[in-house]
């Protein structure tokens, strides 16, 4: 419930540049409120796109008392709390990541994921396996051995040929694959580059992945198919099953589908003979699917159905006999649509590196870099050899203080930071990992200062944030009143009223007269099949109040030979609950009305109730939210006049002049 109270007092992040306004509209105590804060998170609250003063002022008074609940947390020392200061920081660090990767090389690579989800790729390829951390002679026999294999592969039959022979050569350092059809993020990132970059017909260059050097011959490519959602029943028919059991579950696939055309329930035969489990107990419904999730056969049959409802006969796969039906269908959706989750997969997917990658290359040119090559030095000759097996685990020898790196931004913030020994020797012990055989301590230590560097290149540029960008500042110390309100309101407002439970007796006691019942018909309604129900029903119900009959015995009775005979509601209702009841005449007695769909309806009426106070227990949950808004309207009386303030009506009156 907070993260959903935060993010709606926030509203959405955006990156759009703020017209800075540090004129001081109001001051709390001794700190100073400026327009720009003021109007940050205004314009996030209000939609429309002309300045309305009496809307802004009538926001400026909400405002103060927003900011008057903010400076009694901090008065409690809310904000130094650990459990605080930790969730502020949790919200700090996803506010910071679109900030910490080039935004122009994310954009592209959105834009470029979209465009690829458009189409879909059918390939075959070679991969020759080598592993990431191979030594460089490794990594150059691996590229020559698919270079010799690609030489020879002009047209699809050739590749055809190639992946025989390898296949018939049994050699597990060599892989030949059929892919079929797949579309942007199916595949490792630098194989889906080489895939949509090669022409159909064409093999592309040798490319590397983090499973070794691939070849990747393009079949075809079409229009993206989009994703379907269907239900299946599935009868089991595999390679380990018997001749004689195959025939029978083709046989069972055929009858069970003719019953389906037959009209029957494809849910209710899903649930009573599909043997797939999983899905039988939904009525066969599976989870959305797109190009390459399924197996060919399934997925083609199910993008053939061209409309919902839609059933196939029998189709056949390595798992058995599946009758599908389509259940839904959408295209690709628009860029604007698709934007957030693409960012979002980008974000898992290895091409997020790029974004980062790019932005460190822009921070070193942004920023002065001075480094102490003597004093990191010092630092690697304490790292023993046996650190290539990703184990090592030293304590931390004394006299490490020395600088090794420091960064300056001469541009934003004139901000210096140092990096020490300590720092250094702190991020070799943390981020070790194995090194390939043919890997020196040397070039260990050479990647892990770069990696280093890197580390503290995104740190500082981290806490230069609040400097660079303005909207990034502003969203921090909206989280961290909105995280300090809510606390606050929870322990003052929201809570106190539930726990509350004399003060809110009390309040109910006072104000009940807000919380009257309309007037009201203690009633029964009955709803007969016909004419003749009618009169069986108007027999006991005249004699209900002198028999003391209910409304069951009255059925029991009536439903003798049929149970559908009628049906009796009863209760107390008021105008506009019951069509039938508004009908009637609002006086004790039986009514006969007019029915719907040919019934025959009697309203028997017992009583009519004046208007009156509704008991606590029947509207608890609005007069607790009401006991919420007093305790609140208090509370602020109290806050202002505890807290000295002021407002700078001149300055508001010329805000966006």
């Amino acid at each position: 419930m907070k993260r959903v109270f935060v993010t709606m007092l926030i509203g959405c992040l955006s990156f759009g540049a703020m017209a800075q306004d540090d004129r001081v509209l109001m001051t709390i105590e001794k700190d100073d409120v400026t327009v720009n804060e003021f109007l940050a998170i205004y314009n996030k609250n209000n939609t429309s796109t002309v300045i309305d003063k009496k809307t802004m002022e009538e926001y400026l008074d909400l405002f103060l008392n927003f900011k008057l609940k903010v400076k009694a947390a901090e008065e409690l020392g809310m904000d130094t709390a650990p459990k605080f200061i930790n969730e502020l920081e949790g919200y700090r660090r996803q506010l910071a990541q679109p900030y910490l990767v080039d935004r122009e090389t994310n954009d592209h690579l959105i834009l470029e994921g979209y465009n690829r989800m458009q189409q879909d790729v059918d390939a075959y390829h070679i991969l020759v396996k080598l592993p990431e951390d191979a030594s460089p002679k490794d990594a150059l026999a691996a590229l020559k051995r698919i270079k010799r294999i690609a030489k020879e592969i002009q047209t699809e039959k050739d590749m055809q040929l190639a992946m025989g022979r390898i296949r018939n050569a049994n050699d597990g350092s060599v892989i030949a694959e059929d892919l079929g059809y797949f579309t942007a993020f199916s595949m490792v990132y630098p194989f889906e580059n080489a895939a949509y970059a090669t022409e159909e017909g064409k093999l592309s260059e040798p490319v590397r992945t983090r499973f070794g050097y691939h070849v990747v011959f393009v079949k075809d490519k079409r229009q993206a198919r989009g994703e379907v959602k269907v239900s299946h029943i599935m009868i089991k028919a595999n390679a380990e099953m018997s001749d004689e059991d195959r025939v029978r579950a083709k046989e069972k696939a055929d009858e069970i589908y003719q019953r389906v055309k037959g009209g029957e329930d494809f849910k209710t035969l899903a649930q009573e003979y599909s043997d797939d489990k999983s899905s039988a107990k939904n009525g066969g419904q599976l989870p959305w699917f797109g190009t390459g999730r399924m197996v060919q056969a399934f997925e083609d049959a199910a993008f053939e159905l061209q409309e919902d409802g839609a059933i196939t006969g029998p189709v056949q796969t390595n798992f058995g006999w599946h009758i599908i039906q389509r259940d839904d269908y959408r295209g690709i959706g628009t860029f604007d649509e698709l934007k957030s989750e693409i960012k979002k997969r980008i974000e898992r997917d290895s091409r997020g590196q790029k974004g980062r990658l790019s932005l460190l290359k822009k921070l070193k040119e942004e920023y002065t870099l001075s480094f102490n090559y003597k004093m990191r030095n010092a630092v690697d000759k304490l790292v023993p050899g046996d650190y290539l097996a990703g184990k090592w685990t030293p304590e931390q020898p004394e006299g490490l203080a020395g600088v090794v790196l420091i960064i300056t931004d001469n541009k934003y913030s004139k901000m210096t930071q140092e990096f020490t020994q300590v720092d250094y020797f702190d991020y070799l012990r943390k981020f070790q990992r194995k090194y390939g055989a043919n890997e020196t301590i040397s070039d260990a230590l050479a990647s892990q200062w770069d990696g280093f560097v890197n580390a503290c290149i995104i740190d500082f540029e981290n806490d230069a944030l609040p400097y660079k960008y303005p909207e990034y500042k502003a969203l921090v110390q909206e989280y961290h009143d909105g995280i300090l309100l809510f606390d606050l309101m929870d322990e003052k407002v929201w809570s106190k009223a539930v726990k509350d439970t004399t003060g809110l007796d009390a309040f109910y006691a006072s104000s009940k007269q807000n919380y009257m019942w309309d007037e009201r018909v203690d009633a029964s309604v009955y709803l007969c099949e016909d004419e003749v129900i009618a009169k069986k029903t108007l027999k006991f119900a005249k004699k209900r109040l002198k028999k003391g009959y209910a409304d069951n015995d009255i059925l029991e009775w009536v439903n003798k030979e049929n149970p559908l005979n009628a049906t009796i509601r009863s209760g107390l209702y008021t105008k506009g609950e019951d069509e039938y009841i508004d009908k009637a005449p609002w006086a004790a007695g039986l009514h006969q009305v007019d029915g719907n769909n040919g019934k025959k309806v009697i309203v028997q009426i017992y009583a009519v109730k004046a208007p009156e106070p509704k008991a606590l227990s029947e509207c608890r949950g609005l007069v607790t939210s009401d006991y919420q808004a007093q305790l609140e309207k208090e509370w602020i009386e109290e806050l202002r006049a505890r807290f000295s303030h002021s407002i700078n009506m001149d300055v508001f009156q010329t805000i966006d002049e």
